[in-house]
């Protein structure tokens, strides 16, 4: 079997996204205490050359993006777990291949998961029949929640010591309104603004910033679910 194998690969759309699964993922197999090592799972970003986006999931490339990196962790006789990890936004995009919400971005889902398992690599591929591919929209993956996105659940899966950290925008924003009135802003934009804003304030990076999470929130537990069912059965195949 070649170094290059991975069980298990995460795909998510950008760098934020990356820096908080694999710090995220390394937690829960601590948390869980799951004889799980890293060398059965790997996070990349689904292009890292346009660096961010879930249209890079949805437009022409993005099948193609995929399998690339399905490639890079496959040998002749394994193939990948492969996980998709996307945002589900709420405003209403206007660009093509850029479906907004948990419903729009689920059923786009499901068609390229179909459209990959159709991909002359995977097809042919000798352990086609064991491949797995499957999905998860963040922050809450219900289909009661339209809208939010990574930085909806770092917010809101900060501990009490840090939210209260936040109090001191909520006065700000309500200062700025009351000098020059402006449409409110959307709750997830307020989330991507505030997460900038806490890292950089304390001058840390994402993967840092993992230690500020309450893993106990609740918000969380959908997540952590999914990691459960797809990372429990995966243990090391490295000898010592």
């Amino acid at each position: 079997m070649t170094k290059k194998f991975k069980q298990n690969l995460f795909i998510v759309e950008g760098s934020t996204d990356k820096h908080f699964m694999e710090r995220f993922i390394k937690l829960f197999i601590a948390k869980e205490r799951l004889n799980i090592a890293p060398d059965c799972y790997t996070v990349e970003i689904i292009d890292e050359e346009k660096q961010g986006g879930k249209s890079n999931f949805f437009n022409n490339n993005g099948v193609n993006n995929i399998v690339k990196n399905i490639k890079k962790y496959s040998d002749d006789e394994n193939l990948p777990k492969t996980f998709l990890i996307v945002d589900a936004d709420w405003e209403a995009h206007h660009k093509e291949h850029q479906p907004a919400g948990y419903s729009n971005v689920f059923k786009e889902l499901e068609k390229l998961q179909d459209q990959i398992k159709n991909h002359n690599f995977i097809k042919n591929h000798y352990a086609f029949k064991q491949f797995e591919i499957d999905h998860f929209i963040m922050p809450f993956n219900k289909e009661t929640q339209e809208y939010g996105e990574l930085e909806t659940l770092f917010i809101n899966a900060l501990k009490p010591e840090y939210q209260n950290k936040l109090n001191c925008l909520d006065a700000l924003e309500d200062c700025l309104k009351q000098k020059a009135p402006k449409p409110d802003i959307q709750s997830h934009h307020k989330d991507k603004m505030r997460m900038e804003i806490l890292l950089k304030y304390y001058n840390k990076t994402m993967a840092k910033a993992i230690e500020w999470i309450d893993y106990e929130s609740e918000i969380l537990q959908d997540l952590k679910d999914f990691l459960r069912k797809k990372l429990t059965k995966t243990k090391s195949k490295n000898k010592k």
